[in-house]
């Protein structure tokens, strides 16, 4: 019996009979909830109870660690709770049960800027939630702490209807992120650092729904738009045809032609699901490019690649289609995604052998899903750019590692609980038995995924063994090699 394992899933087990809706009474009398209009309260606590839980912590436990992914964002109700700014590595839920005590707060007179401590009233976590970055630094009781954790439907609602809150959270980005997050961006990448000051200080923020529009075709263009947080469909009229031309995601950006040619929006811009935006005024981002040659530059690369690509699709707009799929499929957000052209294939289910020869004799991919045209789309892991499956696993088992295009799972820290195989918005994450028991005599199950061969030097299985060469791998990131190969 693996021990460590069993512990963690009693810790798990333990957590989650706590998490039950917050009491309305309770949630009423928050300072968060007192940013909320008296009239509209009531309705608010009844909306957002399924997302809010109080959570109690001892002494030493992490509430959040660093490299995680969350949903959710943390107020303290009381207690006090230390934040590791720069650990030496990531603390996680496995380090959690050895009972390592977080750094003390005094340690900060000795090691300025790596430790803080937050008391109540202090918010956390809204970073990783709303941008879905992982989680930056490690949070842990210092004392013993009660916080509210608020879901980001719940969090959604209440920054819709509370002012302030938004506000909050938006300088919070501003003056912790946005700078990092501009840097991170190719086109900001050698704009000098009282530039980037400037824009920090004139960006606003933006939230958008599913569906929303942005900007329409035709209209005023005066804005820049970078995406922080989810995708935006790009597309044009071609004969009252709305047709996609691309799509946006976390770290791109549109309104290069409103700086540049002071025109009207040659596409339209919509929200294919939540999203987060910064927006810069075109004549603050103006007056940053007429002063940085090299951002000029790529702003005009930029502008001509799109015109380009529109005129491709106004000219054949069959080459939409493609894109259009993806959007609707869910593979726009993929970044390594099997295809097996069923006009080659033989069905020898070679590459699901290869698979499993691979994988312990455990294929981890089913050559079974959805159809389009001539191509089957098996049940395999996409690897996303924004990967959900990775929110709230327990115990860190289910990882990105920093750099690498691949998400893993650990067999030894996974214990069965199911929350990324549920996650999964296209059921690419299957439960699989082990053989063994766990202590309460029911089977042990662990999450069983795609890796990428990881490792294989040769790269994936399914790919280098197919006889026929039916299997192929895409990122949607490159929709120009998509179209050659589905053509």
């Amino acid at each position: 019996m693996n021990a460590p394992k069993e512990q963690l899933r009693r810790e798990y087990e333990g957590r989650l009979r706590l998490l039950v809706p917050g009491d309305a009474a309770e949630l009423k009398r928050l300072p968060l909830l007192e940013l909320v209009p008296p009239r509209i309260r009531d309705s608010v606590v009844a909306k957002i109870r399924p997302y809010a839980h109080f959570l109690d912590f001892a002494p030493g436990q992490v509430v959040v660690a660093a490299g995680e992914y969350s949903d959710s964002v943390y107020a303290i109700v009381r207690g006090a709770a230390v934040v590791a700014l720069e650990p030496a590595q990531p603390v996680t839920r496995r380090a959690q049960m050895k009972g390592s005590p977080p750094p003390k707060p005094a340690a900060a007179s000795a090691a300025p800027g790596r430790v803080q401590t937050l008391g109540a009233g202090d918010l956390f976590g809204d970073r990783s939630a709303l941008s879905r970055f992982s989680v930056s630094a490690t949070v842990s009781a210092w004392t013993p702490l009660r916080v509210l954790r608020l879901r980001l439907p719940a969090l959604r609602m209440l920054t819709a209807v509370a002012p302030e809150l938004r506000r909050t959270l938006d300088q919070r980005y501003r003056d912790e992120t946005l700078s990092q997050q501009l840097r991170r961006v190719g086109l900001f990448a050698e704009v000098d650092e009282a530039a980037i000051a400037r824009l920090r200080e004139q960006a606003e923020l933006m939230s958008l729904s599913p569906g929303q529009l942005l900007a329409r075709e035709g209209t005023l263009a005066d804005s820049f738009y970078l995406v922080r947080g989810g995708y935006l469909k790009v597309s044009v009229d071609v004969g009252g045809a709305d047709l996609a031309v691309t799509y946006l995601r976390p770290g791109d950006f549109a309104g290069e032609t409103a700086i540049l040619f002071d025109q009207r929006w040659p596409f339209t811009l919509q929200a294919v699901e939540h999203a987060e935006l910064v927006r810069l005024a075109r004549e603050d981002m103006a007056a940053v490019a007429g002063d940085q040659p090299r951002l000029n530059d790529r702003l005009w690369q930029e502008a001509l690649a799109r015109l380009k690509t529109r005129g491709a699709v106004a000219r054949n707009p069959v080459a939409s289609e493609y894109l259009q799929m993806a959007i609707e499929t869910g593979l726009v957000h993929g970044e390594s995604v099997l295809l097996i052209d069923l006009t080659t294939c033989t069905r020898c289910d070679d590459c699901v052998q290869a698979c499993a020869d691979t994988h312990g004799g455990q294929p981890v991919f089913i050559r079974e899903g959805k159809r389009y045209r001539n191509w089957l789309v098996p049940t395999a892991c996409y690897q996303c750019t924004d990967p959900v499956c990775l929110v709230d696993c327990p115990t860190g088992a289910i990882r990105r590692s920093v750099g690498t295009l691949e998400v893993t799972i650990d067999p030894a820290t996974c214990i069965g609980c199911s929350n990324c195989a549920t996650r999964c918005p296209w059921d690419n994450i299957v439960m699989v038995e082990t053989g063994g028991a766990r202590a309460d005599g029911k089977p042990e199950e662990v999450a069983v995924k795609c890796d990428l061969c990881r490792g294989r030097a040769e790269g994936p299985a399914c790919v280098s063994s197919c006889p026929h060469g039916s299997a192929v791998r895409l990122s949607f990131k490159d929709m120009d090699k998509v179209r050659s190969v589905l053509r």
